[in-house]
């Protein structure tokens, strides 16, 4: 009985590690792709992934004052299609662009006529029909 335990703690921490480490990698990949656009002065981006529960992100992109919002919002939402790489299509993405100093009033994915929280599947169709 305690072997089993044993293997079954092993093969559970096994997971949270490659889930771990592939998420880590994830964010650097999403981040890096950010970063490269145009007004974007910084960016952060979590994913939360809770073993038994879902899995999500959390995309927050601070712009420039002197740049469009939704300039940004388009080209970030096509960064993020193309950096999420093979994640599963169906985590959702809390996904917010604002002007630097003016947090309270900026925008996300529902002004281009997708959810609030778009599904990472949504942003990827989003994207390949807006090109």
């Amino acid at each position: 009985m305690r072997r089993i335990i044993a293997v079954v703690l092993v093969a559970v921490a096994a997971a949270l590690l490659v889930s771990c480490s592939s998420g880590s990698t994830l964010v650097k990949n999403v981040d890096s792709a950010l970063n490269q656009i145009p007004g974007v002065i910084n960016t952060e981006t979590k994913y939360l992934n809770t073993p038994g529960m879902s899995s999500s992100f959390r995309v927050r992109i601070t712009a420039a004052t002197d740049v469009d919002l939704e300039t940004v919002l388009d080209e970030s939402l096509h960064a993020f299609a193309k950096a999420s790489g093979s994640t599963t299509g169906t985590i959702s993405v809390a996904y917010y662009v604002f002007s630097e100093g003016d947090e309270e009033n900026g925008i996300g994915p529902d002004d281009f006529g997708l959810s609030v929280t778009p599904t990472v599947q949504e942003i990827r169709d989003y994207a390949s029909s807006n090109s």
